[in-house]
Parts: C-alpha cells; sequence; structure tokens
C-alpha cells in the first residue's frame, strides 16, 4: 500500500464534523485506498471501536441490484447504541437514490459519513443539489510524481 497522506490529512480535518466527505475520482486511482488509511487512523489516532466503523463496497456483487431502501435498512440495522458510528460507503454511485439514504442517515442519526464516488455521478446536479451545502469534496488522483517515486523507491 502506497501511503498517501496528504489526502488522509485533508479528510482528517472535516472527521466528526457534520458533513458527508465525498472522494471523487476515477476508478483504480486509490479511494478505497485512502479509505483504508483513514479508518486506521479513526482506530489508532481516534481510538474508534472498530464495531463502529461501517464499510459497505458497493461495486461488490452482494449490493448488485440493492435499491436505496435496502441500502437504508442494511445500514440503519448497523447502529445499535446511541455512540457515533463512521461510514465507509465505496462506489456509492452503484445504488439509485443514494443520495438520499445519505441524506437521512446524517440528518437523523449520529453517523460521520465518508463516501467514494465516480466523477461523472459526483458532477450531476442531483447530488449537488440534494446534499447542497452538506458535504466536502476531496479530488483524487491517480499518483503524484512524488508518490510514484517513492512506490519505485
Amino acid at each position: 500500500m502506497i501511503l498517501r497522506p496528504d489526502y488522509v490529512n485533508a479528510i482528517m480535518k472535516f472527521v466528526d464534523v457534520p458533513l458527508v466527505k465525498v472522494l471523487s475520482g476515477v476508478r483504480r486511482c486509490g479511494k478505497s485506498t485512502i479509505f483504508e488509511m483513514i479508518k486506521n487512523e479513526l482506530l489508532t489516532n481516534f481510538r474508534i471501536d472498530q464495531n463502529h466503523i461501517i464499510t459497505r463496497n458497493y461495486s461488490q456483487m452482494q449490493y448488485n441490484d440493492m435499491t436505496s431502501k435496502e441500502m437504508y435498512q442494511d445500514l440503519i440495522k448497523c447502529l445499535i447504541d446511541e455512540k457515533k458510528y463512521y461510514l465507509f460507503l465505496d462506489e456509492v454511485q452503484e445504488i439509485k437514490d443514494f443520495e438520499k439514504v445519505v441524506n437521512d442517515l446524517l440528518e437523523n442519526n449520529n453517523v460521520d459519513i465518508y463516501v467514494t464516488v465516480s466523477n461523472s455521478k459526483l458532477m450531476s446536479s442531483e447530488i449537488s443539489t440534494y446534499l447542497s451545502g452538506r458535504y466536502v469534496s476531496i479530488p483524487v488522483y491517480t499518483l503524484s510524481f512524488k508518490e510514484y517515486l517513492n512506490f519505485k523507491k
């Protein structure tokens, strides 16, 4: 795994801020790996209980044809106590109307939400309208030259 501290540091400023943290970029640019780094930070430096970190990767076959209502039910059943939960929703654009689920979870539950989306979906007015003012977007790119040199040693 190539460490990408610039992205992690940019995102960590928003931990526990009531905004959806949106990592956007092309597929295979490292969004999911950055998710893992953020989760490690939460576990190690914020001492968040592993049971309060919920991860879903909606590009996996088990979520194929999942509706937004099913997505909501799946996530809400994980929130079993009043403590804060950290939701990591990868490739969330695969679920039609996911914005409504994310918005409802953010408004009505003790959650901190992180999502990845493809660039084309993020640009849609649907997301920017529905989550207007309630999200921060962090664009993720493939390796920088510095990261590439580190990778190649």
